[in-house]
């Protein structure tokens, strides 16, 4: 029997949210443990096409869970202070108790899926490597397929962080930028959930963090990273990675992906790499085949006499003056999403020192960072004419950026759609 669940057999466990990860707990448990009782509950209803022995809470009062043993929560959920937080479980906790010792966790406010979907496509080249967590599959539906030689790449969210009382031997955190402020209501709450990365860290352990991050409280073996700070010890200028004593110098052909953040990235794939037994020869040589993610920056194509990029993913000011700086030849800038309250000065201060020649605003964050805009901009109601003023007003030839530095929600599902709408709006006459 599996250890999660010897832990978990005979427990009085609640499901709490019955999106991707609470239906991989619901078979999980299902397949071991077909006769136990569960609860699942959630705030909307749910299909209970193929449930067997469950019972539900759904509504208003759906976290009403402290007669349970465990409560196995769902990413994302805001917690009510009515639940003991000693009942609070999760996948990524009972992944990290049991197999943490060979899993490299990565997080950061940006960079984060980037990262870890490269490090694994290095790493599987010649190691068993797996992918999990919001670029990959929900942990439990991969534990069938990991031995005790499986290196398991995961990227881990500030929602999987929160609450859990383990830590990866490999951690790795990015960078830490304002970012959920809808969820956790400060930039301090915000940044103790990503912080759990290492402060459950032992000393036999080891960290890799933006040098500005690293403090006196952590008990692993700190190694920095920095794209602005020469004294870390991984260190990106431009397209020259320095890392330890080692020097690269990347080449055109050697990457598709665009830009100093994505250099960063790099430069600790090539690190963790090396450290689990590649040499940089071999890395270098998995990274030429490996392609962007999708709305990071991607190159749509050539339409209506102009080249489109999708950076959807962009949802901070931070990761837009990257966008801007990775593509200095941006003739339209399109901005704008779900207003959650962050600060735009940023990246209205770097557009006012740095003009694009056309920048569109859309949504309610548009009308934000219009306010503190001294260059010209054009405002539109949403995204399809966002692109199709583009497509009047660029020039021919031109570069045209979708990097909105705000979150979708509102107005799509998430930076997927957004991204993908984009990319049918481009194409269309």
């Amino acid at each position: 029997m599996p250890p999660i669940i010897k832990e978990l057999k005979d427990q009085r466990i609640a499901i709490l949210g019955f999106g991707r990860e609470g239906r991989s707990t619901y078979h999980y448990l299902r397949r071991y443990l077909p006769d136990q009782p569960l609860t699942i509950a959630d705030l909307n209803p749910i299909d209970t096409q193929g449930l067997e022995h469950v019972q539900l809470i759904i509504g208003e009062d759906y976290q009403k869970l402290n007669d349970y043993d465990v409560i196995m929560k769902s990413p994302g959920i805001v917690m009510q202070e009515s639940i003991a937080p000693e009942k609070l479980n999760s996948q990524s906790n009972l992944f990290l108790k049991y197999y943490g010792h060979q899993t490299i966790g990565i997080t950061g406010t940006k960079g984060k899926s980037t990262t870890c979907s490269l490090l694994y496509h290095i790493l599987k080249q010649q190691r068993k490597c797996v992918l999990l967590g919001n670029i990959g599959k929900p942990a439990f539906d991969q534990l069938d397929v990991i031995d005790e030689d499986t290196l398991v790449v995961y990227e881990l969210s500030c929602h999987q962080l929160e609450y859990i009382r383990h830590a990866p031997h490999w951690g790795v955190l990015l960078n830490l930028y304002e970012e959920h402020l809808d969820h956790y209501g400060t930039f301090e709450n915000y940044c103790k959930a990503k912080e759990n990365i290492w402060r459950m860290q032992r000393n036999q352990d080891y960290l890799i963090c933006e040098k500005s991050l690293a403090c006196a409280d952590i008990k692993a073996v700190v190694l920095t990273a920095s794209m602005s700070d020469e004294s870390a010890d991984i260190y990106v200028d431009a397209n020259r990675l320095r890392i330890l004593q080692d020097e690269i110098v990347l080449q055109p052909r050697q990457t598709t992906l665009l830009g100093r953040h994505n250099d960063y990235d790099i430069a600790i794939d090539l690190y963790l790499a090396k450290q689990l037994g590649m040499d940089y020869a071999d890395s270098l040589k998995a990274l030429s085949s490996f392609q962007p993610l999708p709305h990071r920056l991607q190159y749509v194509g050539y339409y209506h006499y102009l080249h489109w990029y999708d950076d959807s993913i962009s949802t901070i000011c931070e990761t837009t003056i990257q966008a801007l700086q990775s593509l200095p030849q941006t003739d339209t800038l399109l901005l704008g999403g779900m207003d959650r309250g962050i600060d735009y000065t940023p990246l209205a201060d770097y557009l006012n020192k740095h003009p694009v020649a056309h920048v569109i605003l859309m949504y309610d964050s548009g009308t934000v960072l219009a306010k503190q805009l001294r260059i010209p901009f054009t405002m539109v109601a949403d995204l399809q004419e966002a692109v199709v003023t583009a497509k009047h007003i660029s020039a021919s030839e031109g570069v045209v950026l979708l990097s909105p530095a705000a979150a979708s929600y509102g107005f799509f599902k998430n930076f997927e759609e957004r991204g993908d709408c984009f990319q049918t709006y481009i194409k269309q006459p």
